[in-house]
């Protein structure tokens, strides 16, 4: 079973599939989908299609694990595009066929650490030794997709640390 975990943003969307092992899990591919700001919207959220497209076509995840909305009060403008950015990527997963399992990042946060309170380099570091990365995560985007891929494992009984 492979899971991919997105961590959705207009500016970057950070995703990461992984697949459980015997001992850990192993990260077969992650990245960021950037967008360009000087781009019209549009422009962005078809970035976003295209790309994550093209990962979910390679990969053929059997779950997404997507990162619930959390956005500030003071921030309506960033809630709104946050919902056109996350109504993308749900449809390019019902356009491939791929179920969508919803986290909230306080339930990632508790799953990898006990505390759903949790900073991103905790994240980082819980991460990196269940995934078994030596070299560092190149961002919190990244690290977050990977810890929502495994808590989306983690959800269907497949994988335990």
């Amino acid at each position: 079973m492979k899971v991919i975990g997105i961590d959705p943003g207009l500016a970057k969307t950070g995703f990461a599939v992984v697949e459980p092992l015997q001992k850990g899990g192993r990260v077969c591919h992650s990245g960021n989908i950037n967008t360009n700001p000087g781009h019209s919207l549009e422009e962005r959220l078809s970035t976003i299609y295209h790309e994550l497209s093209s990962v979910l076509r390679r990969w053929s995840p059997d779950l997404m694990a997507l990162e619930d909305v959390f956005v500030a009060k003071q921030f309506p403008m960033a809630a709104l595009q946050l919902g056109e950015v996350r109504g993308v990527i749900r449809l390019t997963a019902k356009n491939m066929g791929i179920p969508i399992s919803e986290i909230k990042p306080t339930e990632m946060k508790s799953a990898l650490t006990g505390s759903g309170r949790a900073s991103k380099e905790q994240i980082k570091r819980v991460v990196r030794r269940i995934l078994h990365i030596e070299d560092t995560i190149k961002s919190d985007h990244i690290s977050d997709a990977m810890a929502l891929a495994l808590t989306g494992l983690t959800r269907k009984g497949v994988f335990r640390w």
